[in-house]
């Protein structure tokens, strides 16, 4: 499995458990009203990690286009880079959902365009723990997205592997 850019494209994760905690952690009078805060582990996510946790979890193996290739891909057209993509990914996906009976999901590998552009989503999710908020999971592991897929197996939202 290829993906544009290269394995340094910055893109925080957040563990979904964390992401609850800090909803009722902002409800209460532990923050000032009307206060925002960005979440971010502290693992310092890339694309190479996202990919080694991909490659663990599923047995693939992934690797990257690099800049050039993407750079020239997106210069073509993002839309018809947006389509193959797509195209490739939506119906073995389908056929898996059918297969484990999975008739709604509101997960999907289906990409908006901009979703391709070399744009890192690196945020600095420190701030919310001056107000006293713990991260439960400040490195997501294996162990970490292999619950979260196992939860949502478990929903019949993700076939199983």
């Amino acid at each position: 499995m290829k993906f544009l850019w290269s394995e340094d494209l910055a893109l925080n994760t957040v563990h979904v458990s964390d992401v609850c905690k800090a909803l009722w952690h902002c409800s209460g009078d532990k923050v000032k009203p009307g206060s925002i805060y960005n979440l971010a582990d502290k693992n310092k996510t890339d694309q190479e990690k996202i990919n080694k946790h991909l490659e663990t979890i599923f047995g693939i193996k992934t690797g990257f286009l690099g800049t050039i290739a993407s750079k020239t891909a997106t210069m073509i057209s993002i839309k018809a880079v947006t389509e193959e993509v797509n195209d490739k990914h939506l119906k073995p996906w389908s056929d898996l959902c059918k297969k484990a009976n999975i008739t709604n999901s509101p997960l999907t590998p289906y990409l908006d365009p901009e979703l391709l552009y070399n744009n890192s989503l690196s945020i600095d999710g420190a701030a919310i723990e001056a107000t006293g908020f713990v991260y439960d999971h400040p490195n997501m592991s294996d162990a970490d997205y292999r619950e979260i897929i196992d939860y949502y197996q478990k929903q019949n939202l993700f076939p199983p592997a």
